[in-house]
């Protein structure tokens, strides 16, 4: 059978990743796959440049409609993200008219409210979750029923009654079949990196995924929202053979200078990460950059990551507020772990970037500033990547913006319907926001190389106003300088390959 597989969006998202592994499945079971990818150049996921009208020139429904009806497939599988739900719900319709093939909707979007997904009468099917064990006995009993056989008539109670995760229309009404059992991590083929390479560059930065959830449960993040779905077994991590195969893999292919584990976290379990650096130091050898948690970073872990080759760490503190860290972002850290999880980096020789998010519940301009002169007394502080609270339609945190009155009443309603925002778009969501939070964002930015009597004077009366001025594109080349005083290849990669986003971009919008 022929696949399109459809995506708009980041490649560096895990949903991504999880593609490629999704189009390794099909390829072993098969399967023909095209491949058709609106990288969303200048929309709202564009962690550069969010220009709308231009991102409208450059991309339609009706543009990638038309590229997936010449593709001519008999079966499209949509990866939707919750972000992009608005744009899949306007593309698949088009697609059906033109090619009335089975549309199956998967990702983020479709898991977490997949009945609301299912009232859109052009969605065929929704897979809930993991789609890897799911998407080849789905694809037979489709074969099935296009040779003539009616699957709900044979083999007893049918095909799709035994397929797990899976919703379906039977006499008209949405049904679910049952909870599938996580997928064996190590079972897997090898991720197909082919599939965004004519986007993104391997060479430069490899990008690996070695585990799926995370055992903390975080208020408003997509992984606390899927482990509701599949389950406190939601969480596990590859064995370090299995992650040595695809790495080696890697570099044979592509020659990677770095690698980037886009985990969660990669710290917590010492025995298996020891053992990861050991082999991961003598067999690849390169820089990698990694993500953390305060909670369980030590000075053992730190200079395990570092022996190992990490160039930088990244943390997701989110804020230095620690009763908004613990009552609205169920996060039990605290301001001083934090500073400690940073110190065990700065004295075993690792950069380290830190993730702050803006528009939180009950969050205050004074807790702006108080963050910004924490962050002053850090050392070998790389980064401060600044983020916007975007809401998950069956995320926590939702009751804490309703309670706050920051979001409207009808909020969980509008967010099932989709609702465009990103954790790069100020605007996330559509809430009542803090209007100096853009001001201080700016000011986070480019916080680690400000000398300290300019931060003071931008800190004196209202003067941090000014940086809201700066472009955007100004800004992401000041980073990028920031960025090379650590060495930090990830963020010169995403520069260097933003032309050729751009290339691409112009290519498919004719």
């Amino acid at each position: 059978m022929h696949v399109a597989l459809v995506y708009r969006g980041r490649y560096h998202v895990r949903q991504a990743l999880d593609l490629e592994t999704l189009a390794a499945v099909l390829r072993r079971g098969g399967h023909r796959v095209t491949f058709i990818y609106d990288s969303d150049t200048f929309g709202v996921s564009d962690n550069v440049l969010q220009i709308p009208w231009l991102a409208r020139l450059l991309s339609s429904p009706e543009k990638v409609a038309r590229r997936i009806a010449a593709a001519a497939p008999d079966a499209v599988v949509f990866s939707v993200l919750p972000a992009a739900y608005p744009w899949a719900q306007a593309v698949a319709p088009l697609v059906k008219i033109a090619r009335p093939v089975p549309i199956i909707f998967t990702g983020l979007h479709p898991s977490l409210v997949p009945e609301r997904v299912m009232r859109d009468t052009f969605v065929d099917y929704v897979i809930r979750d993991e789609t890897e064990n799911v998407i080849l006995p789905l694809l037979e009993a489709i074969a099935e029923k296009k040779r003539g056989q009616d699957p709900y008539d044979v083999k007893g109670p049918g095909p799709f009654s035994f397929i797990g995760n899976l919703w379906y229309r039977k006499d008209g009404r949405a049904v679910f079949t049952f909870p599938a059992e996580p997928v064996d991590l190590d079972a897997l083929p090898l991720p197909d990196k082919d599939l965004f390479r004519p986007y993104v560059s391997h060479a430069y930065s490899y990008t690996s995924m070695v585990s799926r959830g995370c055992p903390y449960q975080c208020t408003f993040c997509e992984e606390t929202c899927a482990r509701k779905v599949h389950g406190p077994k939601y969480f596990r991590r590859k064995g370090v053979e299995s992650v040595m195969r695809e790495l080696a893999e890697g570099k044979r292919r592509y020659r990677f200078r770095e690698v980037i584990f886009k985990d969660s976290y990669l710290s917590g379990d010492k025995e298996w990460l020891r053992e990861l650096m050991r082999r991961y130091k003598a067999e690849i050898g390169v820089p990698f950059k990694c993500f953390c948690t305060i909670k369980s970073f030590d000075a053992e872990t730190a200079r395990l990551l570092k022996e190992g080759g990490c160039y930088n760490v990244e943390f997701g503190l989110q804020t230095w507020n620690d009763r908004i860290r613990h009552d609205i972002l169920n996060r039990f850290e605290t301001s001083d772990d934090a500073r400690s999880a940073f110190a065990a980096c700065a004295d075993a020789g690792l950069w380290y970037d830190v993730d702050h998010m803006f528009n939180l519940p009950t969050e205050t301009p004074q807790d702006h500033v108080a963050g910004a002169r924490e962050y002053r007394q850090l050392r070998r502080l790389n980064r401060i990547k600044v983020h916007y609270l975007v809401y998950l339609p069956t995320a926590k945190i939702v009751e804490h913006a309703l309670r706050a009155g920051i979001v409207p009443p009808d909020v969980r309603q509008k967010l099932e319907d989709g609702w465009e925002s990103d954790f790069y778009d100020p605007k996330s969501g559509g809430t009542a926001r803090d209007p100096t939070a853009s001001d201080y964002a700016a000011l986070y930015k480019l916080l680690p190389a400000l000398p300290g009597w300019k931060f003071e004077w931008l800190m004196r009366g209202r003067r941090v106003r000014l940086l809201r001025w700066i472009p955007r594109l100004l800004m992401a080349f000041l980073q990028a300088i920031l960025a090379l005083r650590s060495r930090d290849l990830r963020f010169a990669a995403y520069l260097r390959m933003y032309p050729v986003k751009i290339m691409r971009a112009l290519a498919n919008s004719r």
